[in-house]
């Protein structure tokens, strides 16, 4: 009798588990990168990619990693340059040659504050980058473990554009 009833308890309790294991899982995992090169007539080139970006503020909270302050638009690589266009805006805010950028991964996966700086004639630009919405006013750690993926594959494809990283 008592077999059977740690039976009956246990079962619930491994299929919960088993639940969560697979929902951690799937919700943690970056979506499939874009190709950043592919095949063209004349050999290999380089893909235009356009990336959501928050740009934090140069402030002692932007340096923490609050939202206050900081900006959201878009990264957009295309022909050997990089450009930012602020949310709302219809021209870039500033757009520059890839050859003239340096690019930096911040810390380690969803801890670094800002997962990138962009050094270059814009000045130093720290920023988190994704291919997903980013949240503006709440925190979500399962997008913040996504977006540490992203800027893995901004990095990549900026690399491919031009852009040196150090």
């Amino acid at each position: 009798m008592t077999l059977l009833f740690l039976l009956v308890l246990a079962l619930p309790m491994v299929l919960v588990v088993g639940i969560v294991v697979v929902t951690v899982v799937v919700l943690s995992r970056a979506r499939r990168a874009a190709p950043v090169i592919a095949q063209g007539p004349d050999g290999w080139v380089a893909l235009p990619s356009t990336w959501n970006v928050q740009v934090l503020d140069s402030s002692v909270f932007g340096r923490m990693g609050g939202t206050l302050g900081s900006t959201f638009g878009t990264l957009t690589l295309a022909d050997g340059r990089l450009a930012y266009t602020p949310d709302g805006a219809t021209v870039p805010q500033w757009d520059v040659a890839c050859a003239e950028v340096w690019v930096r991964r911040q810390g380690v996966g969803p801890f670094a504050v800002a997962a990138l700086r962009l050094h270059g004639p814009m000045g130093e630009v720290a920023c988190n980058v994704s291919r997903e919405h980013i949240n503006r006013y709440t925190r979500n750690s399962m997008k913040d473990f996504r977006e540490a993926g992203y800027a893995t594959q901004f990095v990549a494809a900026a690399q491919a554009h031009g852009v040196r990283a150090g």
